[in-house]
């Protein structure tokens, strides 16, 4: 370390003692384990320096701080120099951070003293040629971290291995055949940074022993890639002024490796893993500088609780002072009291700086809890009283909404109390009414009854008449203008002939004044004009024949000549003629035996019509009724719904004030 210094940094004598006292320190004091070990070395560094250089004067020789490094006047311009005080010298650590986590991922540090000392004696192990370094300490003291920051301030890429599933010596050989080339080949600056936890195999540092011995790994190349390297060599090695044979140029490119490839094993001394593989790996001892990461000092414990602490809100700064002061005297305690758990147990228990920033977590974690679970009850004691005064309130208007409910109320059923009376009158009315209705009702039953056996007689009388009356149509159906102008051209009939139509004109004689002459010319006048007689036969008042006709007709219906068989042979229209007469007659005579049924028909007929509008008029006063009843009991219905509606509301009201009390 002496031959980093320049004569900017020892310009009189005391400045090389003091850069003395520095490297001694590194040298040795970085090695010590025990704090006994550590305090006999400062005992005897002074011993000796006030026996060699008392004419120096002490307070210049041992004033603080004594730290040399190649960033002091700057990160980017490595001087070994002097800091002149701890707050400029983190005043760059600082920046060169901030720098660091804008390009990677961040690493939020807090850089106390002990923090910087190592990132100056890591940077200086790096710095140095074939500069590797073994830093030992528990986990999360912070080795990785502090490494790269100090491989950032040299300019150096962090290469770590990614273990993966199946990673073994053929993976490590691989990646550090890549190093080895980017090292030397590409000329970029490496720092190989491997943790305890990534020593998968113990073979592993069968590799890394060989690389920190020699330089050279076995195997670590195919003759092919050798090749290549040496051509890539030669150039360099001619440059240098040296023959460019395969051994110069292997040579030159091992040796730029081991100055251009540093090397930082970051090994935990819990347990005796760490003894064991320095017995049987001795390069990782003997070829590195080794850092010991001791026990973060009070200082430290307080300032990184004090920076964390700063990103909690609502903490006054006095209390944040005596929490950060608190949570250092806990884990010193804590510490204090595994050294006596080790010396009356013989049993470890690591308290490493990891778990002072579990605590400091935790107790975020537990201030972040109970503040929410009392901002939670204050916002509820708050909403509670704003509650309370509000429900205050809405209680005098509930309570006057509840006075004009209860007088509403009251009125609504006095009003369904009257409806009820009224209800109850019409359904009286009503069942009188429908009592009547169907007494009356009955009565038309028994007239319609009646009324039917009558109808079923006439029917069934007039059903006798009918064969008469279509016999007498079929008799007209044969006579027409030819025949009947063929009987009318008979010169001297038959008296047979004559005969009918003397019948005829006593039965078409009208208003029963039967003519005295019935002789042929008579009967020839009658049938004058053949379509006018043909029309009044069909014409004739078949229901009201005079008692007169009847009477002048009875000697030719007693006639057994008056036959339309008989006369047939004589006249064919005379034959008709003959037929129409008698069926005619025999007609009326039952229509007359039915007259007095139709008459008693016709009474019961009006006798039930009379009945079935007196009853129609009953109905429809009890339709009347009952919609007039169906709108009380609607009307009826609408109060109770509206009374039942206002108790609801008054016993809603009731509710809620008694709730609110």
């Amino acid at each position: 370390g002496l031959l980093f210094s320049t004569h900017e940094c020892l310009k009189i004598p005391s400045d090389l003692v003091r850069l003395w006292l520095h490297e001694a320190e590194r040298v040795y004091y970085d090695k010590l384990v025990e704090d006994k070990d550590q305090e006999t070395y400062i005992r005897v560094m002074i011993a000796n320096c006030k026996k060699f250089f008392e004419d120096l004067g002490e307070n210049i020789i041992f004033a603080k701080p004594n730290i040399f490094c190649h960033f002091a006047q700057g990160i980017g311009e490595p001087k070994y120099l002097p800091v002149s005080n701890v707050q400029s010298l983190n005043k760059l650590l600082v920046e060169a951070l901030d720098s660091y986590n804008e390009v990677n991922a961040v690493m939020n540090l807090v850089l106390f003293e002990d923090a910087v000392s190592h990132v100056c004696r890591i940077n200086r192990i790096l710095e140095a040629p074939r500069g590797n370094a073994l830093l030992v300490g528990v986990g999360g003291s912070g080795k990785q971290s502090l490494s790269r920051l100090a491989a950032y301030i040299s300019s150096l890429d962090v290469f770590q291995i990614t273990l993966k599933k199946g990673y073994g010596i053929p993976d490590l050989k691989a990646d550090l055949a890549s190093q080895y080339i980017k090292a030397a080949v590409k000329n970029t600056p490496t720092v190989f940074l491997m943790t305890d936890s990534q020593v998968a195999e113990e073979q592993f540092l069968v590799l890394i022993n060989d690389f920190l011995a020699s330089g050279e790994i076995p195997g670590l190349f195919q003759d092919d890639e050798v090749e290549n390297i040496i051509g890539s060599m030669r150039p360099q090695v001619k440059s240098m002024g040296m023959q460019d044979t395969r051994e110069n140029c292997w040579k030159f490119f091992i040796d730029k490796v081991r100055k251009q490839l540093k090397v930082i094993l970051c090994f935990s001394p819990v347990g005796s893993t760490l003894r064991v593989r320095a017995r049987k790996f001795p390069a990782v001892v003997n070829c590195t500088a080794i850092d010991w990461f001791h026990e973060w000092p009070e200082d430290a414990l307080v300032s990184v609780s004090a920076r964390f602490l700063e990103e909690i809100e609502g903490i006054e700064p006095e209390v944040k002072t005596s929490i950060s002061l608190f949570m250092s005297y806990v884990h010193t305690t804590v510490n204090e009291m595994s050294k006596i758990y080790l010396a009356t147990e013989r049993r470890y228990n690591y308290t490493t700086p990891k778990t002072f920033l579990e605590q400091i977590k935790l107790y975020q974690n537990l201030l972040a809890k109970k503040r929410k679970e009392l901002i939670a009850k204050i916002e509820r004691l708050e909403n509670g009283l704003m509650k309370l005064q509000s429900t205050a309130s809405q209680v005098d208007d509930l309570k006057a909404k509840l006075a004009v409910q209860e007088l509403e109320l009251k009125h609504k059923n006095e009003d369904a109390d009257k409806l009820i009376q009224v209800v109850g009158i019409e359904t009286d009315k009503v069942s009188r009414e429908k009592a009547i209705a169907d007494e009356e009702e009955l009565k038309v039953q028994v007239i319609n009854m009646n009324v039917s056996e009558k109808q079923r007689a006439c029917e069934t009388d007039l059903a006798k008449a009918e064969p008469a009356l279509i016999a007498a149509q079929e008799a007209l159906d044969t006579l027409n203008k030819n025949n009947l102008t063929e009987l009318k051209s008979f010169g001297s009939p038959p008296e047979a002939v004559v005969n009918v139509t003397a019948a005829v004109m006593i039965l078409t004689a009208p208003g029963g004044k039967i003519p005295k002459d019935r002789s042929w010319k008579a009967a020839k006048t009658m049938m004058g004009k053949v379509d006018t007689f043909l029309d009044s036969l069909k014409k004739y008042d078949k229901e009201h024949i005079p008692e007169p006709c009847l009477k002048a007709f009875k000697p030719f219906q007693n006639d057994p000549t008056f036959d339309p068989e008989f006369i047939l042979s004589k006249s064919t229209a005379a034959s008709g003629l003959c037929s129409w007469c008698l069926n005619i007659v025999r007609f009326y005579e039952v229509y007359c035996d039915v007259a007095p049924k139709r008459q008693a028909l016709e009474e019961a007929n009006a006798e039930l019509a009379e009945a079935q509008a007196k009853l129609t008029m009953i109905k429809n006063k009890i339709a009347d009724l009952n919609a007039n009843l169906a709108n009380l009991t609607a009307e009826f219905e609408k109060a109770t719904a509206a009374k039942i509606k206002c108790q609801q509301e008054a016993d809603a009201t009731n509710r809620v004030i008694s709730l609110a009390n």
